[in-house]
């Protein structure tokens, strides 16, 4: 067995070479469409094949969840890989993520379930009650639904025994699949039928008991006859158990409690769980005292302990007693207009997160939740607010005053029943600390979420920073990057909301690619925490709604054939100063032969610092410009910018990245307020004020001048310097000068430092008025003329600058 897969993993060596040979220079970023099967057996080896495009120089997957082997490389095509992959038998069953690495790129994520059956093929035609396709226990069927299709298998059991279905449709990740499952009998009548659940939301699962022997009949289709060629389904046969959800719903960390599996008709059974000491929020639970089934429950993993619920509890008198902060309080809305209520003490001053999980665990409560003071009164209440198209409650609140109180729990429609299980975690703010990637395009979060590193190159990408009671510095931490690539960042402060992760390939690095963990650990030996990467991916979403995601806390990281193309930032000769402006030039080496545009995005910028997020280097160019503008409250520092570049090739996208370039931002030299409203009559000349403060000195001559107004206005520039308390701008004015205000003017002053000009921008807001021309006062008598001349001659008074204000007051006492 082994040396045949040698011989082939051989085979696909050279057809890879080949492939690359022909293939033209530059091709990158694969696309990803199909799997085909969309999951396999685990403990097995399968053929899987995948298309797309920019494929034919393949040259792996990245699996993101361990137990995947690549075994061979069976055939490669620009469209389509066929390989042979093996599933390790611990591989947990149900849906993980799986990447295509090129020698030039990685593509987005993909689906591909695991299950304990092996596959069938669907084989048509099978759209016919009388003609099925013949099927077994045991089995998972992958099939399609096209339009008005209806899928049919026939199942032959024996009196008694169970016959239980599941499909994942929605879950494969094509599209808004909305599936439709059944079990009939001979006579077409439905025995049991499942269109959506709590649990799977839109894939469904139904079981029935065998009411005699024979033949039954399994029908899939479209819950509206809708399909298409999208609407991919892995249908799951056996004699399993599918429980709706279990209680309680969660546990302490690295502890051993009882559960109890719940199904839907109210049917129990009881297991001791070993919880595992690792939070980790994507925890299934799978029975192992009954049959398993294809997928398990949503168990929550947290560090602190249960309380259960103990009946009678439907009033507060009689409500099951709780620890306080942090708890976790567990019941179950056992019969319709049931409540349940918890007596729980508090102390004042604690700020507390309220937290209901029910449906977001499979439970069908529409959760409402109370917290209520030893008087009755309501402290806050919620209804629907966890989010994530769940009806489960959220609210946080402030205790104000040492005390019982109580957590009142009912169900929205006064339902109730076996499976109405509900958890409500209330926890004060626990330290963590979390990160992820923003999403780069509206409705994609998956573009640009993997590190493709080119040999000799670099990649960034930023992430945002959530704490929550952290206030340490810490350190990213990477240990298992692939050869030849190193994480250039290394620490967060603990004043940084956002950081950019700048990663860098040797130029001999080997073509490789691993999903790798990363961390970040505390630099404060008093702040013991561990920060991990919480990156949400849309699997299925529509516009705006989103049906389905998943969450990964490791990057996919791969080197990649070096890209025909360079960044770099040149480093500026002076500071970003607060209300300042700076010109940052990023240029652009270019190998022989390529001319293709090149779009650079800047990436995580500091506080206070506002840009255009993108710029364009021509086709054929070598640089471009971003114009960074600072706000008055930019905090002093030096800053590690980065630049990321994308380039077609030929074949698809590849990227680049500037090495980090530091930028300092500083004080400003100067400041001034909003000039005064100056007025001017249209062709006339007049001057604007603008009263300068200075909190740095500066040496030498600064040039100021008005910014924002239109070319039929001149106004001067002037030159100041570090003793001038007042700049004065003549401002000329033609016929052509339109009249009206021109606002939002500002004064940018080229102050000179160390190093060079710094670019200042202070008075912003100013306002400059020019009205139309007013019609001249008739003549006086020549007799007051005289004698005003001949007052002006004795006693010529200071000359004093004249707001406009005072102008027209003078001027209207003169007629």
């Amino acid at each position: 067995m082994h040396s045949a897969i040698s011989r082939t993993f051989r085979t696909g060596q050279l057809i890879l070479a080949a492939v690359a040979m022909a293939a033209p220079a530059w091709a990158a970023y694969p696309t990803f469409t199909t799997t085909k099967p969309n999951g396999a057996q685990r403990g097995t080896e399968t053929q899987l094949v995948v298309t797309g495009s920019q494929l034919d120089d393949f040259e792996g997957f990245v699996f993101m969840s361990p137990g995947f082997t690549l075994k061979s490389v069976d055939k490669v095509t620009p469209a389509a890989v066929t390989t042979t992959i093996a599933i390790a038998s611990d591989v947990p069953l149900g849906n993980h993520m799986i990447r295509i690495r090129t020698k030039t790129g990685i593509s987005h994520a993909r689906q591909f379930f695991v299950g304990q059956y092996p596959n069938v093929e669907e084989k048509e035609p099978n759209d016919d009650f009388s003609t099925p396709q013949v099927v077994g226990f045991n089995q998972t069927i992958e099939g399609i639904v096209k339009s008005e299709d209806v899928d049919y298998y026939r199942l032959t059991a024996k009196k008694g025994q169970r016959i239980a279905i599941e499909i994942d449709g929605l879950r494969l990740g094509y599209t808004n699949f909305d599936p439709y499952i059944a079990i009939l009998n001979q006579g077409r009548f439905e025995l049991g039928a499942s269109d959506d659940t709590i649990l799977h939301r839109q894939d469904g699962y139904v079981s029935i008991v065998a009411p005699e022997d024979g033949d039954y009949t399994i029908m899939v289709r479209e819950s509206s006859y809708q399909g298409n060629g999208n609407c991919y389904y892995r249908l799951h046969i056996g004699s399993f158990n599918r429980p709706d959800v279990v209680y309680p719903a969660g546990g302490k960390a690295g502890t051993a409690q009882k559960v109890r599996f719940v199904e839907k008709a109210g049917d129990t059974y009881e297991e001791e769980v070993k919880i595992p000491a690792e939070l980790d929020p994507g925890f299934m639970l799978l029975p192992k005292s009954n049959e398993t089934p294809p997928s398990g429950n949503p168990f929550r993993i947290v560090n602190f302990d249960n309380a259960l619920e103990v009946e009678p509890n439907d009033t507060a008198a009689t409500a099951s007693i709780a620890a306080g902060d942090p708890i976790a309080l567990n019941g179950v809305i056992e019969k319709p207009g049931d409540i349940d209520f918890f007596k729980v003490a508090l102390k004042k001053g604690m700020k507390l997160e309220v937290q209901a999980f029910a449906q977001a665990l499979g439970s069908p409560l529409d959760s409402v939740v109370t917290l209520q003071n030893e008087k009755g009164g309501n402290l806050s209440n919620n209804d629907d607010g966890g989010g994530r198209r769940r009806l489960d409650s959220k609210f946080a609140v402030t205790i104000p005053a040492d005390g019982n109180y109580f957590v009142r729990v009912t169900d929205h429609l006064e339902r109730g029943g076996p499976a109405f299980v509900y958890r409500i975690e209330m926890a004060a703010s626990e330290p963590s600390v979390k990160f992820s990637s923003p999403n780069y395009s509206v409705n994609d979060s998956h573009l640009r979420q993997f590190i493709a590193v080119p040999k000799g190159g670099y990649y960034a990408t930023m992430v945002n920073i959530t704490r929550t009671a952290v206030s340490a510095d810490m350190k990213f931490e990477m240990p298992k990057l692939p050869a030849g690539v190193k994480l250039i960042t290394s620490t967060l402060s603990k004043d940084l909301s956002s950081i950019n992760l700048l990663f860098q390939a040797a130029p001999d690095a080997p073509l490789a690619g691993v999903a790798v963990p990363i961390t970040l650990a505390s630099l404060d030996p008093a702040q013991k925490v561990t920060g991990y990467l919480n990156q949400e991916f849309d699997i299925v979403r529509n516009g705006n709604v989103i049906f389905y995601t998943e969450i990964d806390d490791k990057l996919p990281v791969a080197v990649v054939e070096e890209v025909p193309y360079s960044l770099e930032i040149v480093k500026p000769t002076a500071p970003l100063v607060a209300s300042g402006v700076m010109e940052m030039k990023v240029v652009a080496k270019r190998k022989e032969g390529f001319k293709a545009p090149i779009r650079v995005f800047l990436m995580c910028r500091p506080a206070g610092v506002t840009s255009l997020g993108e710029q364009t280097i021509a086709e054929g160019g070598t640089e471009c410009t971003f114009v960074l503008d600072a706000n008055g409250a930019t905090p002093p520092g030096k800053w590690d910018f980065t630049v990321l570049g994308e380039a077609e090739g030929g074949k698809g996208r590849m990227y680049n990245a500037s090495p980090f370039c530091q930028i300092e931002t500083a004080p400003a030299r100067l400041t001034a307020p909003t000039m005064a409203l100056t007025a001017v009559e249209q062709g006339k000349e007049t001057e604007m004020v603008c009263k300068l403060e200075h909190p740095l000195p500066f040496d030498g001559e600064a040039e100021a001048r008005v910014i924002g107004v239109p070319d039929t206005i001149q106004i001067l520039p002037t030159k100041i310097n570090k003793d001038t308390q007042e700049a004065v701008f003549k401002v000329v004015t033609t016929e052509k000068s339109p009249m009206g205000k021109q606002a939002n003017l500002f004064v940018q002053v080229s102050v000179p430092v160390p190093g060079g000009i710094s670019v200042h921008r202070v008075g912003s807001g100013s306002v400059l008025r020019i009205d139309p021309v007013r019609k001249a006062p008739p003549p006086k008598p020549v007799a007051a003329t005289v004698a005003a001349v001949k007052a002006t001659a004795v006693a010529k008074p200071v000359e004093k600058r004249l707001s406009r204000l005072e102008q027209l007051r003078q001027e209207a006492s003169a007629k």
